[in-house]
């Protein structure tokens, strides 16, 4: 199974929810690798410093551009869980994580700004499944749940998980996260959509 996150906004979890949701799968007993395509290497960044502090991340993360994602890909193996972190505004590397992926997650947080930058990104998933995962959340909150209302109104999946707002989260990196802080309900889901 592979995985794109994809969101043309940057800042909206895409990095977090691909090393925090791999961590999951892995947990789970998968295989799982994530692709790094973002040309900032946010995810082969946090793999690099918890190697070097001792605790690397218990999957590859693996660096990765358009003309070699398909044979990165299948370097990893087929029974893997593949999660595919793209960067911010290239639409480019969002479409080729879009075409060779078998779901789409696009986090965004409940805000205005965001979720328009998801109205952008929902017409180029080309039908694939997919699911809006709320990121950053203010938990409680009306505005967390008048986007997800929004968001449902308009027939647009939601994951009915929700990652809280927690500084223990953006401490994480560079760290094997100790904590799934909502992602495993997020792997599950993803695993009973494909059941």
């Amino acid at each position: 199974m592979i995985i794109g996150i994809v969101n043309g906004k940057g800042g909206v979890g895409k990095t977090t929810t691909a090393i925090y949701l791999a961590k999951s799968f892995t947990d789970k007993g998968h295989k799982v690798a994530v692709i790094d395509l973002d040309l900032q290497g946010s995810a082969s960044d946090w793999a690099d410093r918890a190697e070097a502090a001792g605790t690397p991340l218990p999957f590859p993360v693996e660096v990765s551009n358009l003309k070699r994602l398909p044979r990165t890909i299948s370097a990893v193996g087929q029974d893997a869980i593949v999660i595919l972190d793209t960067p911010p505004g290239d639409a480019r590397s969002i479409d080729a994580a879009i075409e060779a992926s078998d779901f789409i997650i696009v986090p965004t947080q409940a805000s205005s700004i965001e979720v328009a930058r998801v109205w952008e990104t929902l017409p180029s998933l080309n039908g694939l499944p997919f699911g809006v995962l709320i990121t950053s959340a203010r938990l409680g909150t009306r505005n967390l749940e008048a986007v997800a209302e929004v968001l449902k109104g308009q027939e647009v999946p939601v994951f009915d998980a929700r990652i809280p707002l927690r500084e223990t989260i953006r401490d994480t990196f560079g760290t094997v996260p100790t904590k799934s802080e909502g992602y495993e309900k997020v792997a599950q889901e993803i695993l009973e959509a494909f059941q």
